[in-house]
């Protein structure tokens, strides 16, 4: 049995266990001991445990003299002797319980309504997440900082990837919610605003290709300004944004675009994207503008002119005519083309029944876009037209082209340049470039 006297009583914070449990700015802030208390449950301690020592000192005496065994001491003859041990054990935590309460009440005390505002925005703290280095950020401005660079913004020690997925200070979040409620739901609502931009007349552009109506439109999102537009995106109700190609300056993006909805989501531990999205609405750009480093655009939804009843026995004849061209040049793709087609942007779609009355027209329209040999420029031009009979004249005319060079290959009759280093190329460009029967803009 190891001796009562080898027992060593702990300290404050040992009986307190309230050791800082997060950084704020670059100090400590709360939940800390302050002198006065500390001082206070040190001398308790020690009056106490002086008294229980000099008790047990003289029991020892006592039980080397009359050899009685230590259960004999204290739970035989002298049993009020454990009893008094007892009682004293009992105040002594009864008091450090009061005294812990009481230092809990001032350690908030000392936290001031800077503390709990991140130093990125100027805003209260909002899923508060705290570096190894030991500050604290809102999770949305500290994830925007290592989309740039993998450092602390305050210190500049340097962080990992990992940090993307750091856990909420969660002892934080509550405090705000009590200590500052009014700011707290002030931020809310702040960020709910900025999830909710489509909601509003300007929306965010993803500058990058042409995306169409109805058809997939896988997207890698490596760019920082990208990652803020999709990580707000997922955020939001409708889950949408704008896609539009650049511009032949390269500096600005298209008149023209489709709105995409994201329908699947993988986010990378560098804070990278993989999206899956499909096209929702053809849109025209009237006004520009830009947020936080990317592109904002305020649009106009475009859609086809309604069909007038005499003409749609005409329209019935020559949507059935493309189709089955359509469907004819698509059975004569090579099988590995034709996988990896479908793998990207699906299969050809069917013939809605109602294709003549759609927004968009039928779908399967759409989806030979981002196949078909069309420059940018002639694809912003099918979205761009409102007359779905001048978009079936114009593929009908794409195919016939297609087929006069696929029928001069064939006889190896082509009037390309044989200097050239492959003369495929150059009957690429050409097939891009054909006049397509456009007039409305």
């Amino acid at each position: 049995m190891s001796n009562l006297l080898d027992v060593v009583f702990p300290d404050a914070s040992d009986i307190l266990g309230m050791q800082p449990r997060y950084h704020l700015r670059s100090r400590y802030a709360g939940l800390q001991i302050n002198n006065d208390t500390n001082y206070k449950i040190s001398n308790f301690i020690h009056k106490t445990s002086g008294e229980i020592s000099r008790h047990m000192k003289e029991k020892k005496v006592l039980r080397d003299k009359l050899h009685f065994s230590p259960h004999d001491l204290w739970f035989g003859e002298n049993r009020e002797n454990c009893e008094h041990f007892r009682d004293t054990l009992k105040n002594v935590f009864k008091e450090v319980d009061g005294i812990k309460e009481a230092a809990l009440k001032t350690s908030w005390d000392c936290i001031r309504i800077s503390d709990l505002e991140c130093i990125l925005c100027s805003r209260c703290l909002l899923d508060p997440v705290t570096t190894g280095c030991g500050h604290t950020f809102c999770r949305g401005c500290l994830t925007r900082v290592l989309d740039h660079r993998l450092a602390c913004p305050l210190c500049m020690a340097p962080l990992s990837v990992r940090d993307y997925s750091r856990g909420s200070t969660e002892v934080l979040q509550p405090a705000i919610q009590f200590l500052v409620p009014r700011d707290f739901n002030e931020r809310v609502k702040f960020s709910l605003r900025e999830s909710t931009m489509l909601e509003k007349s300007s929306i965010p552009v993803f500058i990058c290709t042409n995306a169409f109506p109805g058809v997939a439109c896988p997207l890698y999102v490596y760019e920082p300004r990208y990652r803020l537009l999709a990580r707000r995106c997922l955020l939001s109700p409708t889950k949408r944004f704008a896609m539009a190609s650049k511009d032949s300056s390269g500096d600005r993006f298209v008149f023209c675009g489709t709105i995409l909805e994201v329908k699947d989501a993988i986010n990378l531990e560098d804070g990278r994207f993989i999206l899956t999205t499909i096209g929702v609405r053809r849109f025209r750009v009237i006004d520009r503008g830009e947020q936080d480093g990317y592109d904002t655009a305020k649009v106009q939804y475009i859609k086809d002119n309604t069909i007038p009843s005499e003409k749609l026995p005409e329209m019935i004849a020559l949507h059935e005519k493309v189709h089955t061209k359509a469907s004819k040049w698509i059975r004569s793709l090579r099988p590995k083309v034709l996988a990896e087609v479908e793998r990207l942007i699906g299969q050809m779609p069917r013939v809605e029944k109602n294709w003549a009355s759609l927004p968009d027209g039928p779908s399967w329209t759409w989806w030979l876009m981002p196949i078909l040999p069309l420059n940018s420029q002639l694809q912003v031009g099918f979205l761009n037209t409102t007359s779905l009979e001048k978009r079936l004249r114009a593929i009908d005319k794409m195919f016939e082209h297609m087929n006069v060079h696929m029928k001069a290959l064939e006889k190896n009759n082509l009037a390309c340049s044989q200097d050239e280093d492959d003369p495929l190329e150059s009957c690429s460009e050409s097939e891009r470039s054909f006049e397509l029967p456009f007039n409305d803009n």
